[in-house]
């Protein structure tokens, strides 16, 4: 079998006369490998290049976004908040639930947010080299509905009185041995206005999983927190939500 040799500039040249709509005498060989090369340039044109771009369309769009949880906390100043969010945003991510609190001198800020998996990196980079605070990135585990542990109960607490050791301590491990989860509590000291004793206040949201443990008694509870408080010199409820 004879080989075919043909030179790339005369298709070249070949081409661009074909396109001016030259007359023109082409070899046989020539002839079939421009019409080859236009068909294929044709074909990637039109056919394999949008196919390409669409799967790495559709590649991005079901890749899952991150979701992690942010937790700063440093000497308080202006515009802590700002700058987290805003380091958030520009790396193409999403603010959801957060929560903060100035405590003394120092801002504690706990921040959920999703973003694009390759921009974790930076994000992390930023947020950990923020000027005078401890910050950390924690990876939130997503669950579906059906992994979503089902709420039994949910009750608002609050205790008042005069501040003494072990207050705290006290009223949370009942919430505990009777099955209580703390979703969320906030804590207060301040000075009666009169004689000057120093009053603590706390609140927060309890939360039981479903279904209830047989033994489940929210009379019997919000009974027994009370008697806490007569024993504390407070002011206990339970109410529910």
């Amino acid at each position: 079998t004879p080989l075919l040799l043909f030179n790339p500039s005369s298709i070249r040249e070949s081409y661009f006369n074909l396109r001016s709509k030259t007359t023109i005498s082409l070899s046989s060989s020539s002839s079939s490998l421009l019409f080859a090369a236009m068909l294929t340039s044709r074909f990637l044109t039109h056919r394999v290049r949008p196919v390409l771009a669409q799967t790495h369309k559709m590649f991005l769009s079901t890749t899952p976004d991150l979701h992690l949880i942010i937790n700063a906390v440093g000497k308080d100043r202006l515009g802590i908040v700002s700058d987290v969010t805003g380091m958030v945003i520009a790396v193409g991510g999403n603010v959801g639930d957060s929560q903060a609190a100035k405590l003394g001198s120092h801002f504690s800020l706990m921040m959920e947010v999703t973003l694009p998996r390759d921009k974790l990196d930076t994000l992390k980079e930023q947020i950990e080299s923020m000027p005078g605070m401890n910050a950390a990135l924690y990876e939130d585990e997503v669950q579906d509905a059906t992994q979503t542990p089902q709420i039994g109960y949910t009750g608002k607490f609050l205790l008042e009185g005069a501040d003494n050791p072990g207050i705290a301590h006290k009223l949370t491990s009942a919430l505990a041995k009777h099955g209580l989860s703390i979703d969320k509590m906030s804590t207060d000291q301040d000075i009666a206005p009169q004689g000057g004793t120093m009053l603590f206040k706390m609140d927060g949201i309890v939360t039981a999983a479903a279904p209830l443990a047989a033994g489940f008694d929210i009379e019997k509870i919000k009974a027994d927190l009370e008697a806490i408080g007569d024993s504390l010199n407070c002011d206990v409820s339970l109410e529910d939500a």
